[in-house]
């Protein structure tokens, strides 16, 4: 796991360590027996350093992250991250950690924790502390997801890359303590999952490509752009193209 992550080159400031990961969660299987299907052999093709995927398909429930499709991932230089909810910390610690485990014990490379606390307080630190140790005793990684662009710092101590989601301008414009940390340690993503809110844009591949760029130059190492997290945009192979 220590290729995720790299010391600055001097004199580079915030705009290096660049990286392209992908959120998908959607189906990686071609069958019930764990063939790859396009859409993983699409994302194995790219080459992103990272993908946070469903390790299991949802009705009919199969092996989403079965072995043939880990293998393929893996040699592609792709490093895989289970999707695992916290529901802002009110799913049982032990339940949690068993998912966590399961998923760890088939080679995972990390977890991603969602629906994390915002550490606003220090109400739910010592659940999210207990998560984070758990992980790490098994040499993972683990991504935590407040959602939002202005979380307390103390998230930074239970946490390796820090998700903010729509949220990285915020993040990097407004954050107080944001300049303090490399840019591997944060993540962001633009999609079109809620035009309701304030960024009225559509994410098209151009728009996409600009995004990802944009964050990259601000700080946010890892930085993903998409329509929808169950899909895979039909632009995706011309977009990772671009940020090559």
């Amino acid at each position: 796991m220590d290729t995720l992550f790299s010391e600055p080159a001097p004199g580079f400031g915030r705009a290096t360590n660049q990286n392209l990961f992908v959120i998908y969660y959607g189906w990686l299987i071609a069958d019930s027996a764990g063939k790859p299907n396009q859409v993983a052999q699409c994302i194995a093709a790219a080459q992103p350093k990272l993908l946070i995927a469903s390790f299991y398909t949802f009705e009919p429930k199969y092996l989403n992250l079965s072995e043939p499709v880990r293998a393929m991932l893996h040699q592609a230089g792709v490093s895989i991250f289970a999707y695992v909810d916290t529901d802002y910390a009110r799913r049982d610690r032990d339940i949690v950690k068993a998912e966590a485990y399961n998923y760890l014990s088939q080679d995972m490379d990390g977890i991603f924790f969602d629906q994390a606390c915002n550490f606003l307080d220090g109400s739910q630190f010592a659940y999210y502390q207990d998560l984070y140790e758990y992980v790490r005793r098994y040499n993972k990684l683990v991504i935590l997801n407040p959602g939002i662009g202005l979380p307390g710092e103390e998230i930074m101590n239970v946490t390796d890359i820090l998700m903010v989601e729509h949220a990285w301008r915020e993040l990097y414009q407004t954050n107080p303590w944001f300049t303090a940390y490399p840019p591997e340690r944060f993540m962001g993503n633009s999609s079109n999952e809620h035009p309701e809110l304030s960024w009225h844009y559509h994410i098209n591949c151009e728009v996409a490509t600009q995004d990802t760029k944009e964050a990259w130059n601000k700080g946010v190492g890892w930085h993903f752009s998409t329509d929808k997290y169950i899909t895979l945009p039909d632009w995706f192979s011309q977009y990772a193209s671009n940020l090559r």
